[in-house]
């Protein structure tokens, strides 16, 4: 009787070892259905409250984007205004990152390999709360998925997505300092000399002497897409370590006024810059100044030193 019960049970063994192997492949098909198309960073785009990304590194660099007050600001700039274009891009790489496939993880070892140089990503609510962390590996030869995982949840996803992000903070920040094409400069006055020009493409002159100046175009060219190596806030910069080393007021045709100072300690030069209005101004200038004034009030930013000998060392 025990033999023939044995032989009932390896009989049906027999029969639903295929059926269970065949569950197996359409369980895991079915998860792979199921998740394709779908967006993988799905809590955090539907949030309405998330508060900071912050995005680590292989080199072990970290970027993280705040929103305080309605802006984006960049905390390991001290807190600076995020570049619109940066978050704007990150923003719509969250929103439309979607999985290509998903497959359960083989094993710990395994995973630990795959994602040894990979990108962090974790995104917080207002309070603070993690709502997701992912790792998205880098591209392999020949596959345009990226591998990546998602709140340890046991799956490896492969992602359609560009997460090419730059490590360097400075490439996060409102930048350049100055994006005016160099025939708007209508005067500069400085502590030594002051040179203005009637109209757009004139010589630049003096009401001293009858003859102009055009190599202060060289000046001007100095400040054109002028970018920060470093930014500090009023409050964490120790201006006394530091000498002023020049003085520049530039006025633009429609009204805008920049008023420039140059700091430095040794080869460290950093700029402070007020923007104001230089008299009569139109109302596209109003705009910018209106828009623009956060940017620089406040504020010091470090630049290039030949930069900074460049600018502060012009004699006319």
């Amino acid at each position: 009787m025990l033999r023939q019960h044995f032989k009932i049970a390896f009989l049906l063994l027999i029969l639903l070892t295929p059926l269970t192997i065949w569950g197996g492949i359409v369980g895991i098909e079915h998860i792979r259905t199921l998740a394709r198309g779908n967006y993988f960073f799905e809590q955090t785009r539907s949030r309405p409250d998330i508060f900071s990304i912050s995005i680590t590194f292989p080199n072990g660099k970290s970027v993280s984007v705040e929103k305080k007050d309605s802006f984006w600001h960049i905390k390991e700039a001290d807190d600076y205004y995020a570049s619109f274009t940066r978050v704007n891009a990150l923003v719509k790489l969250i929103r439309d990152t979607v999985i290509y496939r998903a497959d359960k993880a083989r094993d710990d070892t395994y995973a630990e390999t795959l994602f040894a140089n990979s990108i962090h990503i974790t995104s917080r609510d207002i309070y603070g709360n993690v709502v997701d962390v992912a790792d998205i590996a880098p591209l392999s030869d020949g596959n345009k998925f990226h591998n990546a995982r998602l709140n340890n949840d046991g799956f490896i996803y492969q992602l359609i997505g560009d997460f090419s992000l730059s490590s360097n903070v400075m490439d996060w920040v409102q930048m350049p300092l100055f994006a005016w094409d160099n025939d708007f400069v209508k005067s500069v006055h400085s502590e030594n000399f002051e040179v203005y020009r009637r109209f757009r493409g004139d010589d630049f002159r003096n009401d001293k002497e009858n003859r102009t100046y055009p190599h202060v175009l060289n000046l001007i060219n100095n400040f054109l897409y002028l970018g920060a190596e470093e930014i500090k806030h009023a409050s964490t910069f120790d201006l006394q370590n530091y000498q002023k080393s020049g003085y520049y007021e530039i006025t633009l045709f429609g009204g805008l006024l920049y008023q420039i100072s140059i700091y430095n300690k040794g080869d460290e030069y950093w700029l402070s810059v007020r923007l104001t209005r230089g008299g009569i101004i139109n109302q596209a200038s109003l705009k910018i100044l209106k828009e623009n004034s956060m940017l620089y009030d406040g504020w010091f930013f470090k630049i290039n030193a030949d930069k900074g000998q460049l600018i502060s060392g012009f004699v006319l």
